[in-house]
């Protein structure tokens, strides 16, 4: 298993070409996008994506550059841990469930900490995200109103909203609305929301000017501390270590 950070602060066209090893990539800045036979996947910071040994591709890197953490996987790494792998590229589908996990091995992997156990964990996590139903394909398209929820989540995640609050929009039980999210997504809209608010924090971490008590109330903390606790359940390091590490190098 080898790690490493790509910064490249200039937009570049990568020729297509072909990896030895099955990789993940975790988007932690900028503009990215792969273009294979299936078409063109855009990654905006905070998403991830998986490629299998030997898929044919190209990469650009946007006009912002980007920051990109690696994980190539050796065969001989997935065969002793049991690990399966697509033999097709895997793009978050929305949920995060992969980069989430990425986030965290790359928190370990920046904190120079040296605990394998730590690392390999959170790169399982992510293998297993592979796996999950929410990173398959989904057999039913999602009602409109769905997709009118999420707007509205991602408009107003900064709020407390309630589940009987989003079903009357919705025009549905909550219920109903609760199975809907969950088979689209594979989380509650909790999770959504959480996981709004902190990509948003990440965001903002990036400014040094920024007090934490002014992005934890950005992001619809009251609390200073329980937004420390969220964010570093998330992304396995606090907001100010997260600010640290992210600006080092």
């Amino acid at each position: 298993m080898f790690l490493s950070e790509l910064r490249q602060p200039q937009p570049c066209q990568m020729p297509r070409h072909e990896h030895e090893l099955a990789y993940l990539t975790v988007v932690l800045a900028g503009d990215y996008a792969e273009s294979d036979a299936c078409g063109t996947t855009e990654l905006r910071p905070f998403t991830a994506i998986f490629n299998p040994a030997g898929v044919s591709h190209t990469g650009a890197v946007g006009v912002h550059g980007a920051t990109l953490f690696t994980i190539e996987l050796r065969s001989a790494f997935l065969t002793q841990l049991q690990a399966r792998v697509p033999t097709y590229p895997v793009a978050d589908c929305g949920s995060g469930t992969i980069f989430w996990a990425g986030l965290r091995a790359y928190s370990a992997f920046k904190a120079r900490a040296g605990d394998l156990l730590t690392i390999e964990s959170h790169v399982l996590e992510m293998l297993a995200a592979l796996d999950k139903d929410e990173c398959k394909p989904r057999g039913k398209a999602a009602p409109l109103w769905f997709q009118k929820l999420k707007e509205r989540l991602r408009a107003d995640y900064q709020h407390n909203l309630s589940m009987a609050e989003l079903a009357a929009q919705a025009g549905v039980h909550p219920v109903h609305l609760a199975r809907v999210f969950r088979s689209q997504l594979g989380q509650t809209p909790g999770d959504y929301v959480r996981r709004l608010r902190v990509r948003t924090a990440c965001d903002l971490l990036r400014d040094r000017e920024f007090p934490l008590a002014a992005i934890a109330a950005e992001c619809g903390y009251d609390d200073q501390s329980h937004f420390t606790r969220i964010f570093k359940r998330a992304a396995g390091t606090t907001p100010g270590e997260f600010r640290k590490l992210h600006a080092a190098g």
